[in-house]
């Protein structure tokens, strides 16, 4: 069991959902290696567990995460800087290519590293206190994490660009406007909905989730790469049994149970 006094990640099974919460509030989450760890075992655990379907991701305390420990940044020490930006790769990279969906309950600041967290998820619940900001450049840092790969997904490039160099900050309202995040509810409830979003990700056809995300993970790619990866995709998916219950729900006009991936 997870200790909410000690351990850098909490998680807890609400049925089918996964909630992992990134626990040091003090640091306001941000990326130390011991928090880095955990959260990298912790997806691991979570890929290879069938009866997981969905995941919740957000902060304690009032935050979802400042991004990197600045305190731990070694300048004197490159090598030891690349290690500790792979560990933190490899973070973002779980997440997009995680079989299950990811839902980001982004509560306070999502600011750096934290931003690109939140945007490798599949879905992004915001309020209206929940703060985005690619604070990178302040720090006289360039973006890291991916965000430059996932913020022009969800943004035009020249919007991106700006959000980029000029380290603006976004509220929650302007983020889900500006299709930053996709869901905006009062602060008291992006938890809540979050896990309600993600119940209903739960019950989708784990094999269909699993291969939107496989294709998307990979963008940007020209429309021969997509349709070859459909081909591949959907081929498989033809002849799950998840596909043959919902063949057969659909013409008794009745809902279908997926069974798993």
């Amino acid at each position: 069991m997870s200790d909410p006094a000690t351990d850098p990640i909490i998680l807890e099974q609400h049925g089918a959902i996964a909630l992992v919460r990134l626990n040091l509030p003090a640091k306001r989450n941000a990326l130390v290696p011991a928090l880095v760890a955990a959260l990298t075992s912790i997806l691991d655990r979570i890929a290879a567990d069938r009866t997981i379907r969905a995941v919740v991701l957000t902060g304690a305390g009032g935050a979802f995460c400042a991004g990197g420990d600045l305190g731990g940044m070694e300048a004197s020490d490159p090598l030891g800087g690349t290690a500790m930006m792979r560990s933190c790769q490899g973070i973002v990279r779980r997440i997009a290519t995680l079989p299950q969906p990811v839902v980001a309950a982004v509560e306070g600041a999502a600011f750096g590293a934290g931003f690109s967290i939140a945007l490798a998820c599949d879905l992004v619940v915001v309020g209206p206190g929940s703060r985005f900001c690619a604070a990178f450049g302040k720090v006289g840092l360039m973006p890291d994490l991916g965000l430059l790969w996932s913020l022009p997904q969800r943004v035009p490039l020249g919007r991106a660009r700006e959000l980029l160099m000029l380290c603006d900050v976004v509220g929650g309202e302007a983020a889900v406007a500006e299709h930053i995040a996709d869901v905006l509810v009062p602060d008291a409830e992006i938890l809540a909905t979050a896990l309600t979003r993600a119940r209903r990700l739960a019950d989708a056809a784990p094999g269909a989730v699993t291969a939107i995300k496989r294709v998307l993970a990979a963008w940007p790619q020209g429309l021969d790469d997509v349709l070859r990866a459909e081909e591949v995709g959907q081929s498989l998916l033809i002849a799950t049994a998840d596909h043959g219950a919902a063949r057969t729900a659909f013409f008794e006009k009745r809902p279908v149970d997926f069974e798993g991936r």
